[in-house]
This record gives structure tokens, sequence and C-alpha cells, in this order.
């Protein structure tokens, strides 16, 4: 695979940012920033999951929780 042109601004933005994280090469700093990317985007898909669970299922966990309360362990007033 060839190299990715980029604009001279960018150029100095990849240079300076891979100084800053100490990464000796562009192509290592181009895979920092994928992995990162990644990360993000599991994150998301996760969090779209629980949204979803909580959309359908929500309710449900609320009432579950409702009748569990009372048969949980008592709290000493005083």
């Amino acid at each position: 695979m060839g190299a990715i042109a980029v604009s001279v601004t960018d150029e100095r933005r990849i240079v300076r940012l891979g100084k800053k994280l100490g990464v000796r090469s562009k192509a290592g700093l181009v895979r920092m920033a994928l992995d990162e990317l990644e990360r993000r985007v599991e994150r998301r898909e996760i969090a779209a999951v629980i949204r979803d669970y909580v959309r359908k299922h929500g309710a449900l966990d609320r009432r579950e929780n409702a009748l569990l309360s009372p048969g949980g362990v008592g709290r000493r007033e005083g």
C-alpha cells in the first residue's frame, strides 16, 4: 500500500503529535489512532446495545426490582 498524501499543515500536526506521544514513525501514529478509533466505535456500539436493552426491558427490570426490594436486607434504623 502506498503513502497517503496530506497537506503541509496536517504533516506538521502528525509530526508534532508523534513527538508528544513518543511515536517514532507516522505509521506508528496511524496505528495508535486506529486503535483509539476502534475502541471509541466499540464503546458506542456497546452503549447502543445497552440503550436498546433498557428501552425494551427497563420497565420489566424496574418491576422486578420493586418486587425484590421488600425481601432484601433490612436497614438498621437508629
